[in-house]
């Protein structure tokens, strides 16, 4: 499309979007808690307010519960008797910590994201209950909450959904721009960073990334000649203000004649990239790694950006994805047509340079591992849906048993999260055999020294550490979700246990602890060839270069 069409097209959608109007509900907030401190003596919890109406799409359920002497082992939630799904355990509450004297109190949160789409039932009064039971089999019921159940639409227009920009695969290299959330360190970071090393040395394109905020991948991506831009947060809960900043980066856009347009995660940061490609009618390649519904990953937006994300998803040529069940969490929004698995590449050469001549003693040593220990390792940032904090506890119940494992979790920072990780840790009885370590750019050393890696995580499309881990040979124990069933095959290339289950992770660990030598040398070669032949950054460039080619305009 020519300069003065696109800018045309710019201006009419501006002037379509100035008639839109927008609305925001205000959602109750409080906590129940006693007004002194108290030792419980019996099971007590509580479910946090909802909003009275619930429409049919994506809600958090949340609250709290303890139980004397115990741990939790699962907390589940039901709508008029229909199960909604199992919640996260573990979930930092220092509120309720600075009321109850438990040993658990700071991690007595537990949380649920629901989509009541799929619920059955009929509009009008229904119940939420919430049922806790504990590593003892004690069972306990929360009082239950009353709502209203709606299929009522938000208020504010919706425009139509826009056929998909179709890709030319025929002409020149492309020019393509890049959106990314943020270039701190983290998997889809990386990922993106392998991504745009492996196209820029086959010469697949020029590339211009754009990030809402700055990190050290950045020199990174400087480093190999792509310019790097940095926009800082685009506002959400005001249409004006939204809409406005999404113009400056389209007319910044416009000046440059990109081709195409290549977004990485689906969150609100990296959004706004569709926005753009659709005023400048660019085709799009959007890589999605996080396995949760539109419903959840955007369910806050007022109802006019969220109109806009429906249509950004619904217009985009390709949305990747690294996972089968992912993908199909998009497709009743996108369409199955424009939805593609490709598992990921992984870049071995950093890994086999980290292998070779890698002296685990003398690394142990300088991290402080035992030189006889089982070290298990859990490396990624601390946050709830990682569950770090139950793989913590799930240790506690079984470390009697194994006098040489010691827990290592790479990926603390300061932040309620951590803290929570870190204050359980200082009361357990095993403190001297769990350590939490800071966040660092370099993990490759404790893939070397564990002797396996743990992904506990209750959300995971495919975590670019378990990759890691079986390309350096350690075996792996995860939780059965989303891709890592896909990628892992139990007792043959790593081992699967349930995933929000206290007492099934703590069995996972037993299991990896007591797995002969023998056991696990098979499955850590049979990971290592897998991987090989799945996971080709190659191929994977290849691929990803065949969806962005297009004639220029």
């Amino acid at each position: 499309m020519k300069l003065r069409e696109r800018l045309l097209k710019a201006l009419q959608w501006r002037l379509a979007a100035t008639r839109r109007l927008w609305s925001r509900g205000m959602v109750p907030s409080m906590e129940f808690l006693p007004g002194e401190s108290a030792t419980p003596t019996e099971p007590m919890g509580h479910l946090d307010p909802l909003p009275p109406r619930l429409r049919r799409t994506s809600v958090t359920i949340k609250g709290w519960v303890l139980f004397p002497g115990a741990a939790t082992d699962r907390v589940e939630v039901s709508l008029d008797g229909t199960p909604l799904g199992r919640s996260r355990l573990a979930v930092a509450r220092v509120d309720v910590g600075r009321h109850i004297k438990h040993p658990l109190a700071d991690i007595s949160g537990w949380e649920l994201l629901a989509d009541l789409s799929e619920w059955d039932g009929p509009d009008g009064p229904a119940t939420i209950s919430v049922e806790a039971t504990s590593v003892n089999g004690d069972r306990h019921q929360l009082e239950p909450l009353p709502v209203t159940i709606t299929d009522e639409p938000p208020k504010g227009s919706k425009l139509s959904p826009p056929a998909p920009v179709p890709l030319d695969l025929t002409g020149p290299r492309p020019r393509v721009l890049v959106f990314t959330h943020q270039l701190g360190l983290g998997g889809a970071q990386l990922y993106l960073l392998d991504l745009l090393r492996e196209l820029v040395r086959t010469e697949a394109g020029s590339f211009v990334v754009v990030s809402a905020l700055d990190g050290p991948v950045r020199e990174d991506l400087e480093a190999i000649g792509i310019p790097v831009h940095v926009t800082g947060a685009i506002p959400f809960d005001d249409i004006g203000s939204h809409l406005g900043r999404v113009e400056e980066l389209a007319g910044w856009a416009l000046a440059r004649e990109f081709d195409a347009v290549l977004i990485n995660t689906a969150t609100t940061l990296s959004f706004p990239g569709a926005e753009v490609a659709e005023r400048l009618d660019l085709p799009v390649v959007w890589a999605i790694h996080e396995s949760f519904p539109p419903s959840f990953l955007f369910g806050d937006l007022i109802p006019e950006v969220r109109s806009e994300l429906d249509r950004a998803l619904q217009r985009s040529s390709f949305l990747v994805f690294e996972a089968e069940a992912t993908k199909r969490l998009f497709e009743p929004v996108a369409g199955a047509a424009s939805c593609v698995m490709l598992p990921y590449g992984l870049d071995f050469e950093p890994v086999d340079q980290a292998r070779a001549g890698f002296d685990r003693a003398a690394a142990r040593r300088k991290h402080g591992v035992p030189a006889d220990a089982q070290a298990i390792v859990c490396i990624g940032t601390v946050e709830p849906r990682k569950a770090q904090t139950l793989l913590a506890q799930a240790f506690d119940r079984i470390a009697a048993r194994h006098p040489r494992a010691h827990l290592y979790f790479v990926g603390g920072r300061d932040d309620d999260n951590s803290d929570a990780l870190r204050s359980y840790v200082a009361g357990s009885s095993n403190r001297e055999r769990i350590e939490v370590v800071p966040i660092t750019p370099d993990v490759q050393p404790w893939y070397g020294m564990a002797d396996f890696l743990v992904s506990a995580s209750d959300v995971e499309s495919l975590p670019r550490t378990v990759l890691e881990a079986m390309a350096w040979e350690t075996p792996v124990l995860a939780t059965e979700v989303f891709g890592l069933p896909e990628l892992i095959t139990d007792g043959e290339t790593g081992w699967l246990c349930e995933a929000r289950d206290l007492h099934a992770l703590a069995g996972g660990l037993d299991r990896a602890l007591s797995a002969d030598e023998e056991e696990r040398l098979r499955i850590a070669d049979a990971a290592r060839t897998l991987v090989e032949e799945r996971h080709s950054l190659e191929r994977y460039g290849r691929e990803i270069a065949k969806l962005l080619s297009q004639s220029k305009s």
